[in-house]
């Protein structure tokens, strides 16, 4: 007999949540998406070993770096894969993994032993394991370095600030109503007739007051929500406020704001020509925020830090201030569509059709901010 995921989950010494994310360009948004609001704490990267790795193979390495994600290169179909071309496509993979935007070590796993000398050093190293899923080879390999993962988020650490609710989706369950999905990113709540709490930010940027009536972990039902689950919400809205909910959206105990401004501090990351301007617009990626942006001004921060030369990075060219790839500077943002809420200390990456750059939030225009 199959086990339910509850008993699976209650007899574990360990759980692992995989996310699958897609590999082909076509889908490239989606998996930014995933990465950025997934909270996931390591990157398993997979390359067919018959073949050099793909451009997407990059884009994929420079998105878990840009995020800190430490990540894990998987080696599939190496059963009759010609040695040369394993050996052509491990060099490649190695040369990615040494260039400087990523900096990171190969390190080859072939036994037990080398799985955990490399478990509390994969900041610097990336582990690289050859596997195929037709003779079984690696495979027990891999799974003993799932195992050994320690947890790299510490969430509970946040369980004192206020709560902060991540929606991620929105069901319309018959006989509920409305039902959110998403992440505890903050505190801790007790759902009840007498939960109340804030769901926003709506189109004009104001939040609805609205009862948590019950709450949902793993199809168990529950009444305690804390830091770092993934739970289920339900609400109790009519059905004018049920339509106004939407992905990025968040659930807040007390005193909620959004803002259509932000300050950020960006990184361009070195890639194709990209020169960034005044009044530029990206798609922005803020935790489960997505939403595009207009860059309303910029300034320097100094670029010498990073051994660019200055005149290179930046030219003052006679409409303002152009950043190049690999410099460095303070912009605030301006969203397109509808204010949103975020916080300093958020990170954030942004593109236009490829990922152009990351950065972190520094502070939220004061005047501005709608409550």
């Amino acid at each position: 007999k199959r086990k339910s995921e509850d008993e699976v989950a209650r007899e574990s010494h360990r759980i692992i949540t995989l996310m699958d994310l897609a590999g082909h360009e076509k889908y490239l948004k989606t998996t930014i998406h995933g990465v950025s609001s997934g909270m996931s704490d390591y990157a398993l990267i997979l390359v067919n070993s018959r073949q050099p790795p793909t451009h997407m193979t990059q884009h994929h390495l420079n998105l878990c770096c840009s995020f800190g994600i430490p990540v894990i290169v998987v080696f599939t179909k190496v059963d009759g894969c010609p040695e040369h071309a394993f050996e052509n496509c491990k060099k490649e993979v190695s040369r990615m993994l040494r260039a400087p935007d990523i900096g990171k070590k190969p390190f080859g796993i072939r036994n037990e032993s080398d799985v955990t000398t490399c478990i509390g050093k994969l900041q610097t190293l990336a582990p690289l394991i050859a596997t195929s899923c037709v003779t079984g080879e690696g495979i027990d390999l891999l799974q003993k370095m799932l195992f050994s993962l320690r947890k790299r988020r510490r969430h509970e650490n946040k369980i004192h600030r206020p709560f902060e609710f991540l929606v991620e989706d929105i069901f319309n369950v018959p006989g509920v109503g409305a039902v959110v999905s998403g992440f505890v990113n903050a505190g801790e709540l007790t759902v009840g007739s007498n939960s109340h709490v804030y769901v926003g930010p709506t189109d004009d940027g104001s939040f609805m007051k609205t009862v948590a009536k019950s709450a949902h972990i793993a199809r168990i039902n529950t009444s305690h929500v804390t830091s770092g689950q993934s739970a289920c919400l339900a609400f109790s809205l009519n059905k004018d406020l049920r339509k106004k909910l939407r992905r990025g959206m968040v659930v807040l105990k007390d005193s909620p704001t959004s803002t259509r401004q932000f300050d950020a501090e960006i990184c361009v990351l070195k890639g194709e020509g990209t020169t960034i301007r005044r009044s530029y617009q990206a798609y922005v990626h803020i935790l489960n925020v997505r939403q595009s942006a207009f860059a309303r001004n910029i300034e320097i921060v100094n670029n010498n830090a990073v051994g660019i030369p200055s005149h290179a990075a930046t030219d003052e060219e006679e409409d303002g201030i152009v950043l190049r790839p690999g410099s460095r500077a303070k912009v605030r943002f301006e969203f397109a569509k509808r204010p949103e809420y975020i916080r300093p200390g958020m990170r954030m990456l942004f593109r236009d059709g490829r990922v152009r750059g990351v950065g972190i939030i520094t502070g939220i225009p004061k005047v501005q901010a709608v409550n």
